[in-house]
């Protein structure tokens, strides 16, 4: 089922047998978790960013209150989206990392597929 004109869609990367189906100008994205402090992190690389492009971050501390605390920890935790757009009709293929401390803790590949 296609999206409403102009939604952005959530693409969530459930195992390695994700697939995105999407029209040229479609948008997406997918939410990540950034925790600094612990070292948890996430990085994502595009096979052929001709066929997408990231186009944009955005992301938002989950406890901004815990940052203008003296001595408190810990309240550096975000959520994250990273968005992306269809530029052009053919596959590629999005990989997520999950990363622990500078290690990739685990991964997952969301195959794209850009109709025109």
């Amino acid at each position: 089922m296609k999206p409403p004109e102009n939604e952005i869609i959530k693409v969530e990367c459930k195992d390695e047998d994700t697939v995105l189906k999407l029209s040229v100008g479609d948008e997406f994205y997918y939410q990540f978790h950034r925790h600094g402090s612990v070292g948890e992190d996430a990085e994502f690389t595009i096979e052929d960013d001709s066929i997408i492009a990231h186009t944009n971050t955005e992301t938002e501390y989950l406890h901004p209150e815990h940052m203008k605390k003296p001595g408190w920890t810990g309240g550096d935790a975000e959520r994250g989206k990273w968005f992306f757009k269809a530029l052009k009709a053919g596959g590629t293929t999005l990989k997520i990392n999950i990363l622990f401390r500078f290690e990739v803790e685990s991964s997952c590949t969301i195959t794209v597929i850009v109709k025109s």
